[in-house]
């Protein structure tokens, strides 16, 4: 019985050097014991750090030596809502008004901004959008000028040159061209005013050199803002 109890004993002994032994290695290193959490698993400084910044907040002073940490925010990057305002600015576009005949049609960039530079059927210059409202086709690729009317290439959408207002929409092909304009809702055409300059006939065209910086801001602050506006609402 007596070395039953010694060896109890000494088996009670080692199990308490052991716990002893692993709480003291979870103190230091977090972690490398499992099963092992609570106030073990975390390193003295830590707690000195949560003590201190929760003193902070109470409004009391953090002991002698100690300073709060602070938690650097999430979001590193801040997407702006400020609105870009229109900067209008006659650009030449390398052409002169002797390079263009009656109802012929010249696509330019300008600025970011894709226009149509031609002269309606008798011989009267004019600058629209080049792509057409239904859904974006290059007018440039085969539109047809009618007298002061331009005709889109793809469904045969009709519009004025000098206003850029609807005349027809999507009329061809038959059956096709109009199911194909009823989800899109009916645009007139952009307009652009132009003019030839009197010593060299070079033409020139008013754009606004910020719409594509405008235009990309807010599709980039639609993708990548998932916090939304300012106001509360959302892109």
């Amino acid at each position: 019985d007596l070395k039953k109890k010694q060896l109890s004993e000494l088996k009670n002994g080692r199990l308490a050097m052991i716990g002893v032994a692993s709480m003291f290695a979870n103190h230091v290193i977090p972690g490398s014991v499992p099963f092992l959490t609570g106030s073990y698993a975390t390193k003295p400084r830590d707690l000195e750090e949560r003590a201190g910044s929760s003193s902070a907040l109470c409004g009391k002073t953090s002991p002698a030596g100690l300073s709060s940490v602070q938690t650097p925010s999430k979001t590193a990057a801040r997407y702006t809502t400020q609105v870009i305002l229109p900067a209008l600015q006659w650009i030449k576009t390398g052409l002169k008004a002797s390079d263009l005949q009656a109802t012929e049609l010249k696509a330019k960039n300008l600025a970011g901004v894709d226009v149509l530079v031609g002269k309606d059927g008798s011989g009267k210059l004019f600058c629209v959008g080049n792509l057409c409202p239904h859904i974006g086709t290059p007018m440039s690729e085969g539109a047809d000028v009618i007298g002061d009317v331009i005709v889109c290439p793809l469904h045969g959408s009709s519009f004025k040159v000098t206003t850029g207002e609807l005349i027809d929409w999507c009329p061809s092909p038959p059956i096709i061209g109009p199911l194909t304009g009823l989800p899109i809702e009916k645009k007139n055409l952009a307009v652009f005013d132009v003019r030839s300059s009197f010593f060299g006939g070079d033409i020139e065209v008013l754009v606004d050199t910020n719409a594509k910086k405008a235009w990309e801001a807010d599709y980039w602050k639609g993708i990548l803002d998932a916090q939304g506006k300012d106001d509360g609402t959302y892109y």
